[in-house]
């Protein structure tokens, strides 16, 4: 069997709750605890765990180091990957530096893919909501995953925790989008997905869900969608990201972070 990459996202954090967006890298409420808690407790594959990766923000890292916390006694440590951030430029999705993760928490962590300025997302930064960079993050990110699921056993699975409006482009599946409704992932919901040519030369790293998770999710797969149906319900994601972008151009003076 070829590995299995188990998509997450984060618990339930404090601007979920209150819809308040100016509290920079938000943290989990104490029901997000509980979330991250039971999501370990009947995660079926902890043994057959390879890699922990994270988006870099408080939610995501806090929600992996709970509920993965047996892969971590056994000696992985939860690697931040920016790519994996959310899609937003709002203060509650602009991270720490690099330190001040380490100081929080410490040896947990892997923050060596972190470049120091990665949370600054100043004109001309690749973490932007424009559609283009985000989907070209999400295919970095898909190569590194697959780098990984190379280096690891067949069984392997890798789990992958990040936000619910990039989930959507990191896996190319946009099934259930609507006006209502920007993402299907629910506060830790898991879908899980194996790579179309594990070792081959495909340079956008295409994924497959699993027919496990598909039962789960009860949602049809976005693959066996009309070309129509698949251009109408990816345009709720990128409508999101317009809109984010839009709010950045109007106001980028006030919102970018401290130096």
């Amino acid at each position: 069997m070829a590995p299995v990459i188990d998509f997450i996202r984060h618990a339930e954090a404090t601007h979920n709750v209150t819809g308040d967006a100016s509290v920079r890298d938000p943290n989990l409420t104490i029901d997000g605890h509980s979330q991250a808690y039971r999501l370990g407790r009947s995660y079926a594959f902890m043994g057959h765990i390879s890699h922990v990766v994270s988006s870099p923000m408080r939610r995501a890292i806090r929600t992996a180091i709970i509920a993965f916390e047996d892969a971590l006694l056994a000696g992985r440590k939860v690697i931040l990957l920016p790519e994996l951030q959310e899609t937003g430029t709002r203060p509650s999705d602009t991270g720490q530096p690099p330190n001040e993760l380490e100081l929080a928490f410490g040896p947990h962590i892997d923050s060596s893919l972190l470049d120091r300025n990665w949370y600054k997302k100043d004109r001309g930064s690749k973490y932007l909501p424009d559609v283009a960079l985000i989907e070209e993050r999400a295919r970095e990110a898909r190569v590194f995953l697959r780098d990984l699921a190379q280096s690891g056993p067949d069984n392997a699975h890798i789990v992958v925790v990040s936000h619910g409006g990039f989930l959507h482009f990191l896996t190319e599946e946009f099934s259930g989008l609507s006006e209502e409704y920007f993402t299907t992932y629910g506060n830790t919901t898991m879908r899980s997905f194996q790579f179309a040519h594990l070792n081959g030369s495909d340079p956008e790293a295409k994924l497959v869900e699993t027919n496990a998770s598909c039962r789960r999710s009860g949602l049809p797969r976005f693959v066996d969608a009309s070309d129509e149906e698949k251009e109408r319900l990816k345009s709720y994601a990128v409508a999101r990201v317009e809109w984010q972008k839009w709010a950045f151009e109007r106001m980028m003076p006030a919102t970018q972070p401290p130096t």
